[in-house]
């Protein structure tokens, strides 16, 4: 397959086409609808942008556009909208990432309804396997979502856990969060979308049970049209890809959470260079690898060699080691602090040693975030930097496509890295 009609997959993929196809149809469209709806109604319900009195006010019909005022400016412009029955108070960004997020929710749910229907109808096939996944699958970006419900600005405790979620996950406190709820929206927007990628690609696996020829199929180089069966070992790779995403997505969220006291226009290029070397290289990377394994896989195996390939290495060496290891008191001072300066944090080392301290998480939020966010993150990068082959085949265990026929895959042609079908 030639690499335009790669990139033109891989394009597919990230713009959710067979989620799109599956669900082009009126009454679909108008369940998409509906669930999506309901979410931002009950969104704004729990965040406290909409108030429903259980007896008519006084008040008539007004709208208010406000472009300034008090409070953070994030916050304006705002909608102040009622009437005797209702009350809206909607800041615009926090009402564009609550309807991306009920967008991504009613797709979910939607394609999670769609799978479950016509895969229980082929229970007679024996594919009872795929149809417990794929309805799991397809109901885990509704799930997600819903863990943060009304996050943007709630204090009820229905969203508690969902803020904290966020937070701890993200090295910051519920308060910090809440007083800048715009980063909860951007939270949501970016966890609903990378499980809507990843079930994305489950429709590639699957899509031939659902008889639609523009779904998506298995590549011709497993030779099936179902994926191989999972050992022990396929599920530990699963597991691990699970853990990759989820540490890598929210690392390279953490990022902006900088910008709770630093503003990126404000911020030096060394903070900068931190925030992209320990934030995004390893984050991104991790999340890739995880996505698509095959697609990395067949990218380093035909990546050239050259001073280009030297120096993606080196960045991603560098990347590892810089948050495994130890950075010098100027640095972590800015920002730049590895692990080994939040363990002499900890320990109540002086900051003339380096010592940084961590943030308030609880022994399990530290050892979390230290375990996956720091080490694993780290390890993964630097070991993809020095030997990217052998440390990315163990993932393809539970990918469609298997070890063996990757090599096929990489010995013939140039593979884009987002196009993968596992």
């Amino acid at each position: 397959m030639s690499s335009p009609l790669r990139s033109l997959q891989a394009w597919s993929l990230l713009t959710l086409r067979g989620t799109r196809s599956l669900l082009s149809g009126l009454r679909y469209r108008a369940l998409v609808g509906v669930i999506g709806f309901a979410y931002a109604l009950g969104a704004m319900v729990f965040g406290g942008m909409l108030y429903i009195p259980s007896t008519p006010l006084r008040e008539g019909w007004f709208f208010y556009v406000y472009p300034s005022g008090p409070g953070a400016s994030w916050t304006y412009p705002a909608i102040l909208a009622g009437s005797p029955y209702f009350q809206v108070d909607l800041p615009l960004v926090s009402g564009i990432l609550m309807t991306l997020t009920a967008a991504g929710v009613g797709l979910g749910m939607s394609l999670g309804i769609l799978l479950g229907a016509r895969l229980i109808r082929r229970r007679r096939e024996g594919l009872v396997g795929p149809t417990l996944l794929g309805s799991a699958a397809g109901l885990t970006p509704a799930m997600i979502a819903l863990v943060t419900l009304g996050a943007c600005c709630s204090t009820t405790a229905a969203a508690t856990a969902g803020i904290s979620l966020a937070a701890q996950s993200s090295g910051t406190s519920p308060a910090a969060a809440l007083a800048n709820a715009w980063y909860l929206g951007v939270f949501q927007v970016a966890v609903v979308y990378v499980a809507l990628v990843a079930q994305e690609q489950l429709l590639r696996v699957y899509g031939f049970l659902l008889d639609r020829s523009n779904v998506g199929s298995p590549s011709p180089d497993i030779g099936t049209a179902t994926p191989p069966p999972l050992g022990w070992r396929g599920v530990g790779s699963a597991a691990l890809r699970i853990v990759l995403v989820t540490a890598g997505l929210t690392w390279s969220l953490s990022m902006f959470t900088g910008w709770f006291t630093t503003a990126p226009w404000r911020a030096s290029a060394l903070v900068w260079s931190g925030w992209i070397l320990q934030h995004q290289v390893p984050g991104v990377l991790a999340v890739l690898v995880a996505l698509f394994p095959a697609g990395a896989l067949a990218f380093w195996g035909k990546l050239p060699r050259g001073w280009s390939a030297l120096a993606l290495r080196g960045v991603l060496v560098a990347s590892g080691l810089s948050l495994l290891t130890w950075m010098p008191a100027p640095l972590s001072r800015a920002g730049v602090a590895a692990l080994g300066n939040e363990l002499l944090g900890f320990w109540h080392f002086p900051a003339a040693w380096g010592a940084v301290a961590p943030p308030a998480l609880g022994v399990v939020g530290l050892s979390l975030r230290w375990a996956f966010q720091f080490a694993l993150l780290g390890v993964v990068a630097m070991a993809t930097g020095i030997a990217p082959k052998a440390t990315l085949k163990p993932l393809l265990r539970s990918s469609a496509i298997g070890p063996a026929a990757m090599a096929r895959v990489v010995a013939r042609e140039p593979v884009h890295p987002l196009s993968d079908s596992g």
